[in-house]
């Protein structure tokens, strides 16, 4: 049965992206089925893998709303593991309008709507959410199983962990009462740095049991892998990071 996560926060810069490429990754390397789908405007996650439709091509958004294109249309494989991602483009900066005009009934809908046709074909579909609450957003919630949220090592990050804590217990509530966390994974983590050990033992606290062992550290070396538009586990395939995200990886299977 296909696992649907969501990796969210409401903050910018947490290394969202980096972290549902890279889980997605270690999970395709421990031969899973996986579906990135990129339901950012920025399309960071489709710019990183170097995955960008031809001008004209359809891509998320066309799944989203056109009625003619399923999603399966502008899947593409990435060169690693038998990764699958759905790319976004630009044209989904358009989105927020269209469900602003779209019925309540409906534009909470329009993610699940778009994956339902494919989500038995995979072990994990991993939707990399825009940031903040957003309609979109929210529609990607309503349509998973699960949250993943990315957490910066940082005492000015908690308020927005606290806030998108709230807004998940009200889409609970309202929209998907099967939504959980399926934990919070620390992300940039300086391990010398006291500060980061105290944000973190304050996060558990604040969210008992909810917080994954796996922390993910802050290194040069991921925005390295960006650049060079790979994973950390092809890019550094024995660094921490990647050792990292395969500890991610196995807490997520092991937490399912």
């Amino acid at each position: 049965m296909s696992r649907i996560i969501c990796v969210s926060n409401q903050k910018g810069g947490v290394g969202k992206t980096t972290t549902a490429i890279n889980v997605g990754a270690a999970l395709a390397e421990s031969d899973a089925s996986v579906l990135l789908v990129d339901l950012d405007a920025r399309a960071d996650l489709s710019g990183y893998l170097g995955i960008v439709p031809a001008t004209g091509a359809s891509g998320v958004y066309e799944a989203l709303f056109d009625g003619e294109t399923d999603l399966r249309d502008v899947i593409v494989t990435a060169p690693w593991y038998g990764l699958q991602v759905a790319p976004a483009t630009i044209d989904l900066a358009a989105a927020e309008m269209l469900l602003v005009q779209s019925p309540p009934t409906e534009r909470h809908q329009v993610v699940a709507q778009a994956i339902a046709p494919v989500a038995a074909e995979y072990d994990y579909v991993i939707l990399d959410s825009p940031p903040g609450l957003q309609l979109l957003a929210v529609s990607a919630l309503a349509a998973s199983d699960e949250v993943l949220v990315p957490q910066q090592c940082s005492f000015l990050a908690l308020h927005g962990l606290r806030q998108l804590s709230q807004s998940i217990e009200r889409i609970q509530q309202e929209l998907n009462a099967d939504l959980r966390i399926s934990g919070i994974v620390m992300t940039m983590q300086d391990r010398r740095t006291i500060h980061h050990r105290q944000v973190i033992e304050m996060v558990k606290e604040g969210f008992p049991g909810l917080v994954m062992e796996s922390v993910i550290p802050a290194t040069i070396r991921l925005q390295e892998a960006a650049a060079a538009g790979e994973p950390i586990l092809v890019y550094e395939p024995e660094g921490p990071a990647a050792q990292a995200y395969r500890q991610l990886a196995k807490e997520l299977i092991d937490r399912g």
